[in-house]
């Protein structure tokens, strides 16, 4: 089994139009209303592809009572902690030329007694159940707890050290796992958030990159998959590094995909693939997402078609 925590939710809202003008009227073409959240998104596809999968975090109010009704259409089984407030908005305008502009609200403050509830909630499913897997999933709201992930890392590490965890999440959550002793067994960033950490201009020269993550605290994380988009990946595994690479598809969306990614390796960890087959999973998830409308969706025909046409390469040391 698996288990996702998304301790900040939202309920995105998607506004399409020709172009946006800053301190105008502006109509919309196309408004879209859907279920946010990197750890939702990768139950969705942990599910998809036939893990059984449990979706945690916390909701509130009518955005929370929305995300509960939506995930009646999944396969995944909630087991939300319910608190004050409501889950927040998150707004994506995109303009007919491709721009996109993004404004995503904070999040009610976390009350210290909820994370409290979510330990207590996480131990008991790890108790009962055979979890294999466990993912830790996006923003960290207002809160007087620091470290949020590090201790929910070190509970769990604490009460099964055998579980696998999985953190996706970036800025200052994640540069205070890395400076803390209570580390992932995979980190996922993007090329973005490779650059941010590294403090480093963005590349595309792996090995260049290779060198930097040696140099830096990420080098204290196990495995590493960094995302570079149509480009693949460059993966972390140990001491040695790989370059991911796959047909190019035809691509309909690319939102949600890095959490596919996560999704695609929850199932891996969870049937026990060795490493590469767990990547080459993960990227193949994250591609079939892309070809999909629907954001954090996959088919596992798909994923597996994909699978069939990624190389990983070892990088010289």
């Amino acid at each position: 089994m698996d288990i996702t925590v998304t301790i900040n939710p939202s309920v995105d809202r998607l506004y399409q139009l020709d172009h946006l003008e800053i301190g105008e009227l502006n109509r919309v073409q196309l408004v879209k209303k859907m279920v946010g959240g990197k750890g939702i998104n990768a139950a969705r596809v942990a599910a998809c592809l036939g893990a059984e999968t449990i979706a945690t975090g916390f909701l509130a109010g009518p955005n929370g009572q929305y995300i509960l009704d939506q995930a009646k259409n999944d396969r995944y089984t909630c087991k939300f902690i319910t608190t004050k407030g409501n889950t927040r908005n998150c707004y994506t305008i995109i303009q007919n030329n491709g721009e996109k502009t993004e404004i995503n609200e904070q999040g009610d403050r976390l009350a210290l007694s909820s994370m409290d509830n979510l330990l207590a909630s996480l131990s008991s499913l790890i108790v009962k159940h055979n979890v294999t897997a466990i993912s830790l999933n996006g923003s960290v709201p207002p809160t007087n707890m620091q470290h949020i992930y590090s201790k929910i890392i070190t509970s769990i590490r604490r009460l099964a050290p055998q579980v696998k965890i999985v953190l996706d999440t970036s800025g200052q959550a994640l540069t205070e796992v890395l400076q803390s002793t209570a580390l992932p067994d995979f980190i996922k960033p993007n090329e973005q958030e490779a650059a941010e950490l590294l403090a480093a201009p963005v590349t595309r020269d792996c090995q260049k990159l290779k060198r930097e993550i040696r140099a830096s605290s990420l080098n204290k994380i196990a495995n590493i998959i960094i995302s570079l988009g149509d480009r693949g990946a460059l993966v972390k595994h140990h001491d040695d590094f790989y370059r991911v690479n796959f047909k190019p598809v035809e691509v309909a969306n690319t939102e949600g995909s890095g959490d596919s990614v996560v999704g695609g390796l929850l199932y891996a960890l969870d049937r026990k693939y060795d490493f590469k087959q767990a990547i080459s999973l993960a990227i193949a998830a994250g591609t079939a997402n892309a070809m999909e409308t629907k954001t954090g969706f996959v088919k596992r025909e798909q994923v597996l078609a994909i699978m069939n046409t990624i190389a990983i390469t070892k990088l010289d040391n």
